[in-house]
């Protein structure tokens, strides 16, 4: 068992949205750390497993669905705040400062437009030891997966992705959910801030920054993450790779009946994937094809397991090349 710590010793001083310490006192809290792989060698043991090729963007459909939980590698260190609920939901807060504060505690999008809603998170900050944190997918890291997702499809990247807000980056942690920070300087934050805004943008907040008293500058602060560190990575605990194999074990002994779709609603099915710029490049790859079927089942509340065969037999039948012409 690997403890965890709470930044919560002597010479702690907790401000708002700062924090400067010294020591660091150890928390009776325990966690296992399960082993883990990569996505890469998650799809080379379930293939094995269950004698058919999978990619890896099944794993990253199945993690979008909720069907299995990733995992976060942190090769470095990361400093967590426990996110405040309230009846099994999430709390937020309007975040109350100056230009100073809004630039380095929101995320782009957020400073820029004004958006100033934040997760209530405690006081008090977490300094974990273990690297692989389990997440929910439930903040922004949901995005990230999407755009990964799509990468692994050639689709084109999502523009904003289903959380249009960007709260943060969201992890699970002794089944608590927590918001994942970065410790450094406030000039530091403010040089990262500055370079990702536009540029008219950065220009105007400088000007104004010059004639607001920098006496934070010398401090070191913790700041939101918005995005997963450039040495971050998703991976899958053995746990949820056997979670995995047995889902696809259990379609297999409950195979979903043949397709019992009419030669005219076949037509009609293979006119609409043809004539929908989205999915007309993949009438010949229904096993990808499938992928967008239930990404778009699970935005609209739809449960029911759709099977690549029964798409497949679908659009075959639909096909005007097919020359069975009866129902």
């Amino acid at each position: 068992m690997t403890p965890i710590f709470f930044l919560n010793g002597t010479n702690c001083c907790v401000e708002g949205d700062n924090i400067m310490s010294k020591k660091y006192q150890p928390l009776l809290i325990t966690h296992y750390m399960s082993t883990w792989v990569t996505i890469t060698e998650a799809v080379e043991i379930t293939t094995k497993a269950i004698k058919q090729k999978i990619t890896p963007s099944d794993i990253y459909r199945h993690a979008l669905s909720g069907n299995i939980l990733l995992s976060v590698y942190f090769q470095s260190p990361v400093i967590l705040k426990k996110i405040q609920t309230f009846n099994g939901k999430i709390k937020f807060r309007q975040f109350e400062g100056d230009l100073l504060d809004k630039l380095c505690m929101l995320d782009r999008d957020g400073f820029i437009y004004g958006q100033n809603l934040r997760l209530c998170t405690e006081a008090r900050y977490v300094c974990p030891v273990q690297q692989i944190i389990d997440t929910p997918l439930i903040g922004y890291e949901y995005v990230l997966i999407q755009r990964i997702l799509a990468r692994e499809l050639k689709f084109p990247s999502p523009i904003v992705g289903a959380r249009k807000t960007n709260h943060g980056i969201i992890v699970r942690f002794s089944e608590e959910l927590f918001q994942i920070f970065e410790t450094m300087s406030w000039k530091e934050r403010v040089e990262k801030q500055i370079s990702r805004l536009p540029k008219n943008t950065a220009l105007d907040v400088i000007k104004k920054l010059t004639e607001v008293t920098a006496i934070k500058y010398n401090h070191n602060g913790c700041f939101p993450l918005y995005t997963l560190p450039p040495d971050a990575c998703f991976v899958i605990r053995h746990t949820e790779v056997e979670r995995l194999i047995n889902l696809y074990k259990k379609r297999e002994s409950h195979p979903i009946s043949p397709s019992r779709m009419t030669t005219p609603l076949s037509r009609l099915f293979w006119l609409a994937c043809k004539h929908n710029d989205t999915i007309s490049p993949l009438l010949n790859h229904p096993y990808k094809l499938l992928s967008i079927f239930e990404q778009w089942a699970s935005d609209d509340g739809i449960g029911e397991k759709l099977d690549a065969e029964t798409l497949k037999n679908a659009l075959k039948r639909g096909s005007p090349s097919s020359t069975s012409l009866s129902g």
